[in-house]
């Protein structure tokens, strides 16, 4: 049985590719510290990472995202949605001031191994740790991954924090922490010097 916050499935599917192993939502326990990690990517150029603290897990799943699924776990800034599965079965809970709602779903498994995100985040991580703070490249990135990185976050504030190192990935995340979107460069790039104008105006008094 897996237990967690609905939201955090709704904003991986955004991430989800079309084909296959790319498809699915990864949910799986976080450790002997209890709590549940929930992963999307398509294939590379973006990937979701989301972290439940109150989660439970006793297995590891991939789930093909439906519609109606993302739908029923959408987040709302009226009241908290919880999800639950056990076998092919869903039961999102909305959780109101007054009174709650339970919808029951059927959910589609992923038979495809997941791909190996970890291994590439720790070779980000490894490269971040290796890097002075400052950095000296920028990336170039596709409007269309920031825009969705940005729609997903915005569930949960109103500010979001960026960072990006050495050409990228570009880190957007939440104060928290509990959900991080890494957007892939399309190239790195030396950091633009600042134009002449912005200079001048900032002498302007």
């Amino acid at each position: 049985m897996l237990q967690l916050k609905a939201a955090l499935v709704s904003i991986a599917a955004e991430f989800t590719g079309k084909y296959s192993p790319f498809q699915s939502v990864q949910i799986s326990p976080a450790g002997v510290d209890n709590g549940v990690f929930v992963a999307s990517t398509d294939k590379g150029n973006i990937a979701c990472l989301a972290y439940d603290p109150a989660g439970k897990a006793d297995e590891s799943v991939q789930i093909i995202p439906s519609k109606e699924l993302v739908a029923a776990c959408k987040p709302i800034k009226t009241a908290e949605r919880e999800i639950r599965i056990t076998d092919n079965s869903a039961l999102v809970t909305t959780y109101r001031k007054t009174t709650n709602e339970a919808k029951e779903l059927s959910i589609q498994r992923s038979q495809v191994d997941f791909p190996d995100l970890p291994k590439a985040i720790r070779d980000c991580i490894n490269r971040w740790t290796a890097l002075p703070e400052t950095s000296k490249t920028a990336g170039r990135y596709d409007q269309l991954y920031l825009q969705k990185a940005i729609k997903g976050l915005s569930a949960f504030d109103s500010s979001i924090v960026m960072s990006a190192f050495d050409g990228g990935p570009l880190r957007l995340e939440t104060d928290d922490n509990n959900v991080i979107i890494l957007v892939m460069p399309q190239e790195a790039r030396p950091i633009p010097s600042l134009p002449d104008w912005i200079c001048k105006y900032a002498q302007k008094e």
